[in-house]
This record gives structure tokens, sequence and C-alpha cells, in this order.
């Protein structure tokens, strides 16, 4: 039973949004549209709100009295996972929504519910004109985030928690007794509190125990400090009112998965119904960094290619678990990275037992994504050895003792997950595998010729990285990299040209250019068309401004800095690669087995309205990227 709200109730509806995040938050204009839009609901105990069955989502739900259970489907549910609880002022089911689809679970009223319901269509209009809204959505879904969670227990299953600790009940994670404050203190009283105990949050709490709201950090900053709120303020006006929680029994897996879909940083824990105390999200990462720590320590006493392959395997599983619960592009791939670099160097130890080359010095370099720490799952092996020539020895006699370890190093990478380069760009391959003075030799043609293929091959071997072994031979390399190409105007205008090559899929009458044939068709390559755009024009500023970091988010950092560029505008093309980035992640952990496309290649019309929106904005700005270059560089 619904029923349209008249003028009082309308305005009553805006105060009570007020009274609530993020709604607190959205501009006046856009509460007394919601509040117009609104039909007041009543659903009574045990009746279904939303589920699978209901099709496409058809409206926004605002709890306003009562509780709402929250149960995953039978197809989506992993044993032992515990119901979930909506309360005054939470919202569902806004990623169904916004995705345009039906929702996964179901949601049923616990007791007598009343909710404010807002059509989807005027959902999706106030998202158009509204910043504050549209903040609030892009936070809550992270974009991501309600699909990687459901990818993660439909393909990884409960079982890729459980492989990196994320099965431990939640009382084993609290390390303190429960703190918490009664409703009637006051703001500063808690503040004073949570600053006395150490704590980033703090629960408010019946007299008998049980929790009725929870106050951050992050509530300090955007509730108190923000809105120069007076300090004898009652907690209980700015608390988030009905925190979300879990038993004590339930797992850490349970409490990333909670946190991820709804955006949260602390999950209140109870015991019998009464607060015992509170989970973090840093509580779960340390979890992650013990994950982290333990691969290392399989990789490092590894005995064989075989143990080597076993502790690479769950590198996987461990990018899952943190893509699901929200750790960036970039510190994701630098895990990768770094647990890859420790896969490659113990299979060069384990390698060279069974080469005599005890005499000789060299560094095994990674190139391409992996020397820029930005290797995805999909990406090939990139590498090449630089040696040292002692006085008196020839290179080619040299290159003919390296090659066959070089050889059994590619071979058995192979083994731990990396493929063959289809290029060639291996210490394997003659042409890759040089003595310092052949690469500096090599690097000088390419910068004096700049034809296509050096300007490719500049694109790959600019980005190199010590990886193993004597590290200054590459740092070596790299002074006459800068004292070559830094001052080589024509070589630098060239890169820019070359750059400008591929432009962003945009298109005129529809939102994105898209191509391919077969299974790619109708797609875009996020790689190519995408991230590239951005990974050239840092490579070309990093050769200008000598900045020895390889990362394509550390170069332009650095480019920032010294050229002088605007740290907002900055933080903009940060923000658009890594979203880029992201997407690229996600296709590569959790899409890889659908035939619907290549590694890469994704067809935006599967992305939801927020994210294609997003995209959108992030090709603008690698477009506005290149633009700068083309006027730096006269290309």
């Amino acid at each position: 039973m619904s029923t349209q709200p008249a003028g009082a109730i309308a305005a009553a509806i805006v105060d009570f949004l007020r009274s609530h995040p993020p709604f607190d938050h959205v501009e006046d204009a856009t509460l007394a549209a919601l509040a117009a839009a609104c039909r007041v609901a009543y659903f009574a105990r045990g009746e279904s709100i939303v589920s699978p069955a209901s099709g496409v989502s058809a409206a926004l739900y605002i709890v306003n009295k009562g509780r709402v259970l929250v149960e995953q489907s039978d197809e989506n549910r992993a044993a032992g996972t515990p119901n979930l609880a909506l309360g005054p002022g939470e919202c569902f089911p806004l990623s169904a929504l916004i995705g345009q689809r039906a929702t996964t679970s179901i949601y049923r009223a616990a007791g007598d519910v009343f909710c404010y319901a807002v059509p989807a269509e005027r959902v999706h209009e106030l998202l158009r004109t509204s910043p504050a809204l549209l903040e609030f959505a892009t936070g809550h879904l992270a974009l991501l985030l309600a699909r990687a969670q459901t990818q993660v227990r439909n393909h990884a299953g409960q079982a890729a928690l459980d492989a990196h600790g994320m099965s431990a009940a939640l009382e084993d994670l609290l390390r303190r007794s429960p703190v918490s404050c009664a409703e009637h203190a006051s703001t500063g009283e808690v503040l004073a509190r949570m600053r006395d105990e150490k704590i980033g949050s703090m629960v408010i709490a019946t007299a008998d125990g049980v929790p009725v709201g929870i106050f951050t950090e992050r509530d300090a900053v955007a509730r108190v400090a923000a809105a120069g709120l007076d300090l004898h303020t009652p907690i209980k006006q700015v608390m988030t009112a009905a925190p979300l929680a879990l038993p004590a029994s339930a797992s850490a897996g349970d409490a990333a998965l909670l946190m991820a879909r709804h955006g949260i940083r602390h999950v209140v824990v109870l015991n019998n119904a009464k607060f015992c105390g509170v989970v973090s999200e840093r509580d779960l990462f340390a979890l992650q960094r013990l994950s982290l720590r333990r691969i290392s320590a399989d990789i490092a006493t590894a005995m064989s290619i075989a143990d080597v392959q076993s502790a690479a395997a769950r590198i996987r599983l461990l990018a899952r678990n943190l893509l699901a619960q929200g750790i960036g592009a970039e510190s994701l791939t630098q895990f990768i990275a770094e647990l890859n670099d420790r896969v490659t160097c113990r299979v060069i130890e384990l390698t060279l037992a069974r080469h005599a080359l005890d005499d000789v010095a060299f560094c095994w370099i990674a190139l391409g994504s992996e020397g820029r720490l930005e290797q995805t799952f999909s990406t090939d092996q990139d590498n090449g050895i630089i040696f040292d020539l002692p006085p008196g020895q020839s290179a080619a006699a040299m290159r003919e003792r390296v090659l066959p370890f070089a050889d059994d190093v590619n071979r058995a990478l192979v083994e731990c997950g990396f493929p063959l380069c289809k290029g060639g760009i291996m210490a394997s391959n003659p042409r890759w595998c040089l003595s310092s003075e052949e690469w500096q030799a090599t690097f000088s043609d390419w910068i004096r010729n700049s034809a296509p293929e050096a300007l490719l091959n500049a694109a790959i071997f600019f980005d190199f990285r010590p990886l193993w072994g004597v590290a200054a031979l590459a740092d070596r390399l790299r002074d006459g990299l800068f004292a070559t190409a830094s001052v080589n105007r024509r070589f630098l205008h060239q890169m820019a040209v070359n750059a400008q090559q591929t432009q962003p899929p945009l298109g005129l009458v529809q939102d994105f250019v898209t191509a391919g044939t077969g299974r790619d068709a109708n797609t875009l390559d996020l790689k190519a068309q995408g991230a590239r755009l951005f990974v050239d024009a840092a490579r070309i500023y990093a050769l200008q401004y000598s900045i020895a970091a390889t990362g394509t988010a550390a170069r332009i950092r650095v480019f920032a800095e010294k050229a002088g560029v605007d740290p907002a505008e900055i933080g903009a093309v940060l923000d658009a690669f890594f979203f880029i980035q992201i997407l690229r992640l996600r296709h590569d952990i959790f899409d890889a087995s659908d035939a619907a496309a290549s590694p890469n290649r994704i067809d935006p019309d599967r992305l939801n309205p927020l994210e294609r929106r997003i995209l959108k904005e992030a090709l603008r700005s690698a477009r506005r990227v290149q633009k700068r270059l083309a006027l730096d560089y006269q290309a």
C-alpha cells in the first residue's frame, strides 16, 4: 500500500532525509525534488519488498521506520552467510537501480516497515543534475564493488576468502574491550573519548548494550568540523543510526563483503544482540597484508618451480579479495607487481643453480607494463638481460653462455602463469640479451633514427627497471638514456606525434566508437585506446625531465611538480587513468573466462549508465592530455 505525499508530508520527508547521510549533504533543491517524487509505502512483517523475481528495479526505497532484511538468493548464498539488516535512512537497491537490472538479493520486511519509494526514472534524472547525489552514488557503488563482490561469491567462492585468512571469526579479530557511549553524550565528549582511547569510531549504545548508532572520524570531519557544529550538540544528532552489524561468529570475509556492498569502513560486532566490538577496514587489510607476507614467504622458500607455481596461483585469489574490498588500481597493480617480481626472482635463483654463471655480472630487467608495475593478469612476458663485458671477452661469446639460462627462465615463467611474449621481447631472444655497451648503442640508434619501429621499441624498452642482479647496470643504462633523449627535441617531438595516432574512442553521435570482429565486435580496447594514452604522455615527459620512476602515475606526479602543473588538474588525470585501470583489472580478474571479448576489450553496452558516464569523462581526460602533449611538443 502506498500514497503520494501532501505538502506537509513532503516537508517532513525533507527533514527526515536531511538527518541521514548521504542526504545530509545533498542540495536543498534535490531533496525537495526527491520528497515530491516519493510515495509512502507500507510493508507487513515477512513481506517481500524487492527480489530478483521483481525484474529490473523500478524504484529506490528509503527506509523510514522499521528494519529491512537483506537475504541472498539461493544461487548467491554462501554457506553460513548471515542476513543483513537495513535501518532508517538507508536505501536499496541502489546498485541494481543504477545498473538498470534486477537485484540479486531479497529485501524483506523484518516487522512493520514504512519506506519512501522514488521512481527509477526520477532517480536517474536527479543523478544527472545533482553533483552531490552522483558523488554519493559513485562512492556507494565504488563503481565496481557490487559486481566484484558478486563475482567473488560466484566465481571464487568462499574458498577464495578462506585461502587468505578471511574465514577467521570476527570475535578473533577483536583486540580490546568494547568502547561505547550513551545517546545523551555531547559530541565534544565523544571526540575527547575517541582521542583518549585512540579509536577511529564510537558506538552509541543503550544502557543494556544494544547499538543504536556509530560515529566515525569521517563523521567528525564532514558533520562537525566542516559544518562548524557546536560541540555541545548531542551525539545522537550527528551519529549514523542503525549501524550495520554482524554476529561475532561471522567471518572476516562476511565483513569485507558487507563493507564493499555499502561503502563503509566499520562493522559493529554483536554477541547475543549486544555490542561487543568493532571491526574496521584496517583490520581486514591487516589480514590481507598477512596473506601478502605468507605468499611472499612461500615464494622465497620454494625449492622447485612447482612450488613457485603453487604460490603464484594464489596471487590471483588475493587480487580478487583486494579488489572486492575496494583497493585502488594503483595499490592493486603494485601488489600484483611485487608478488610477480618475487616469482620471477625465485625462478631466476632456482634456474641459476643449473647453470655455471657465477662469474657473469648481469641484470634481469622488466620491460613494458611489468617495468611500469602496471601488470594485469592478461600480461605476457616482457624482459631482457644486461650483462657486463669483462676486458678481452666478446659480447657474442658471453651471450652464448647466458642465453640457455634465459630460455630456461622464460619457459619456467610460463609454468607460473606468464605467457611467452608473442613479439619475442624476452631475455631468451639474442636481440634483447645484450652487453651494457650494446644496449647503449641500441637506445642511441633508436633516438637518432626515430623510425616507426624505433618509436615502437622505445614505447616498450624505455620503461625498463632492474629486477634481479646487478642493478647498477640498469642505472647506468638509464643515465645514458636521459643524457641522449632529454636534449633531443626532434625525438621527443616524433614520440609525441606517434602518441597522437591513437585517439580516444569517443563518438559524436554515440557515446563510444567501437570496432572489432567476431567475439570482439562492438568493443573498445581499454589498454590501447585508454590507458596507453596516459602511459605514452607520461613516458615522454619522463624522458624530457629525466624522471627515474617508471610507473605512469609516479611519472605524472613528478612531472607535475617539476613543471608546476595545477595539482587539481593532475588529480583529475590520475583519477581518469585509475578508473580505466580498474575496469581493466575487473575485466581481467572476473571476466577472463567470458567469451564476450579478448583481454582488455570490453563492450561499453555491458557497463551500467554510471560506469559509461565515468568512462566517457576518463576518455575526455585522455584527450586533454593528448592536446597538452601536442602543444608542448608541437605535435
